[in-house]
């Protein structure tokens, strides 16, 4: 077990931002945390990083109860929290040696390695401030892994960045995961992103932890898959579909049915819909984290 919390919480007047998380991060996963705006993502990094204090609860890394090690356990943790901030007139390089400085040092090879491994070795002396938002990114994670960490931190790495950018982010952080062994545990907002990036997902909403697991364990639940119909009369369709209690949620957008059943009553929704004179165009399953996600939350499935 490389991160648990147990009944985490803070309060800030009289809101609990987090409340009661009980989260567990196991050595070599890429943990998705996800959650809306307000749910307590940011305070909880905040909490997990030492920045504030919890009002309540406790959390270990390493197994280790964090009040009995304190700050020593952070020597094997590496963080990027939100937008990474450099010396704009100093080289990446240099900005690389100052903040290794500040936690004992490396050797000159690590910095080489580490640009090499977020793929900016040959802009390694260019001034920072001649960098894309993409570049500064990555030169962050460069930073979250000066010191050979066991898990990284990342908290909204890819905001902000264009497609081409997310993509690069993506494939460092799985190849940080695949080739080096470090576990990675990623606050985004991006649900697709998580979806291709992540082994493990935890959903949180108004501090509390809704729930966690394996993606694809939680992706493949029947109760949330959405069947994609396409009828000649899709109002009529929705209107006596509504009425039947089988039928957990219909949406309609675009003359495309989404409905939400269970997979095994897939059959049984096509026989449904012909017996009673609709000409069925096609019928596709399809669930995705966005999907599972808006479900979850009770928000509609677009």
């Amino acid at each position: 077990m490389i991160l648990r919390t147990k009944n985490l919480s803070k309060k800030f007047g009289n809101r609990w931002a987090v409340d009661g998380l009980n989260l567990e991060v196991e050595k070599g996963q890429i943990f998705g945390f996800l959650g809306p705006n307000g749910a307590g993502k940011s305070t909880t990094i905040r909490i997990l990083l030492s920045l504030i204090k919890p009002t309540i609860g406790e959390f270990s890394f390493f197994g280790q109860d964090f009040r009995k090690t304190g700050r020593n356990v952070y020597a094997k943790i590496g963080a990027l929290v939100e937008k990474p901030d450099f010396y704009q007139f100093l080289t990446a390089r240099r900005n690389l040696q100052m903040l290794a400085g500040l936690s004992g040092g490396v050797r000159d090879k690590r910095i080489d390695e580490v640009l090499e491994i977020v793929k900016l070795a040959d802009r390694a002396d260019d001034r920072v401030k001649s960098y894309s938002h993409g570049m500064k990114q990555r030169l962050g994670i460069a930073q979250s892994i000066l010191n050979h960490p066991e898990i990284i931190i990342l908290d909204e790495p890819t905001n902000g960045l264009d497609p081409e950018g997310i993509k690069e982010i993506r494939k460092l952080i799985l190849r940080l995961a695949g080739d080096f062994g470090i576990t990675v545990f990623l606050s985004s907002h991006l649900l697709h992103e998580i979806e291709q990036t992540c082994s493990h997902v935890a959903i949180i909403d108004n501090g509390k932890l809704v729930v966690q697991g394996e993606v694809h364990d939680l992706l493949r639940k029947n109760d949330f898959y959405v069947t994609e119909v396409q009828v000649d009369d899709p109002q009529r369709a929705v209107a006596l579909l509504e009425k039947e209690t089988w039928i957990q949620k219909i949406t309609s957008g675009d003359g495309v049915l989404k409905i939400q059943i269970p997979a095994e009553s897939r059959p049984h929704l096509t026989q449904f819909l012909v017996e009673n004179g609709f000409a069925v165009s096609s019928v596709i399953p399809r669930t995705s984290l966005e999907d599972y996600y808006l479900t979850l939350l009770n928000r509609d499935v677009k």
